[in-house]
């Protein structure tokens, strides 16, 4: 494994991987009203490596999957385990596993809840999320960061360890330093790479004035803007974040946003945050889709396996959980976020 893989050979590497992955049509079929259908017809599939139990349960199922995302992953750090684009992937992947561990830990959710769109990292591995998800307090939560030396320890235990800690505290310490290990990663990356982290920042800016809005909270919106974005100005952010309602703001945000490709993905109705994060996946697939046609040898061909492995394990995910609570099948393909090609 090399440290200094020239980006053409990273770029052939990630298109080979890439063919590994499910298509839109396999996801589908395996979208089932039943969680022993979908169980069955996932253990028939090459998508998860070691296989799944036939009568699986979600609490197995769900760890498979996630094995089946590693896997992919290794292979490609097989190659290069110190890549722009794979810096800036896990920074995202551990900013939402960790907002999610959080989030359960403060409302008492059941460990499987908590990882249900959990992705392993290098710094938080099947493991560690595991041992995460079982903690009782948030405080727990984030003395365990401590332990794993997790970069954004330290802005989080005071946070966590208060008497009541507030999820969208957390969030913001989160953000934060996902955003410096964002513009730190982009920065020794191609052009492609330094517009995907500004993009990355964009969308963090729009998540965060969608929780201010409707919200009473003494933080000034301003202070929580997060610099290194280019299409979502401060004053625009502020003015959204200081809307009546998560509707009224995603409207704002839209507008101000009319001329960027992020007019498309604030389509989500009233602003609702799993459908923003979908259309955000979405149009972030398709952008690095027609960057590495036009770019074949830059970074794009690794940030599109990137995102359609993230995109295969969300699905997968979705649909596990949707068939064990009976969501017709219907419904799940109409969620579903991989793309056709």
């Amino acid at each position: 494994m090399s440290p200094h893989i020239d980006l053409p050979t990273l770029a052939a590497r990630a298109r080979g991987l890439t063919t590994h992955l499910l298509g839109r049509s396999e996801l589908e079929t395996l979208a089932a009203s039943d969680f022993g259908s979908f169980a069955r017809a996932l253990a028939r599939t090459s998508a998860v490596p070691e296989g799944v139990p036939q009568a699986a349960s979600i609490a197995e199922v769900q760890p498979a999957i996630r094995r089946m995302a590693v896997h992919h992953l290794r292979r490609l750090e097989r190659w290069v385990e110190h890549a722009s684009a794979l810096d800036l992937f896990y920074a995202e992947q551990e900013r939402r596993s960790l907002r999610a561990l959080f989030r359960g830990a403060i409302e008492g959710a059941p460990a499987e809840v908590r990882l249900a769109a959990a992705l392993p990292t290098r710094r938080l591995p099947e493991r560690a999320l595991r041992e995460l998800a079982l903690q009782p307090t948030a405080a727990k939560v984030a003395l365990h960061l401590v332990v794993l030396r997790h970069p954004d320890a330290s802005r989080l235990l005071p946070i966590a360890t208060r008497t009541r800690p507030v999820l969208f505290d957390l969030d913001l310490a989160l953000l934060r330093g996902f955003a410096q290990r964002v513009l730190r990663a982009s920065r020794t990356g191609d052009r492609n790479l330094v517009a995907w982290g500004h993009g990355r920042i964009d969308m963090a800016n729009i998540e965060m004035a969608l929780s201010f809005a409707g919200e009473a909270t003494e933080l000034e919106p301003s202070a929580c803007y997060l610099e290194g974005g280019k299409a979502l100005a401060r004053d625009a952010f502020v003015e959204a974040a200081r809307a009546g309602s998560r509707a009224q703001a995603a409207t704002m945000l839209a507008r101000a946003l009319r001329e960027t490709p992020f007019a498309d993905v604030l389509r989500a109705p009233e602003g609702d945050a799993v459908r923003l994060e979908g259309r955000a996946l979405v149009r972030a697939l398709a952008d690095q889709q027609r960057q590495a046609r036009i770019d074949p040898l830059g970074s794009a061909p690794t940030v599109e396996f990137l995102l359609r492995l993230e995109a295969q394990t969300r699905d997968l995910l979705r649909l596990a959980w949707g068939a064990s609570l009976g969501v017709p099948a219907s419904t799940l393909e109409a969620d579903l976020v991989t793309p056709w090609s």
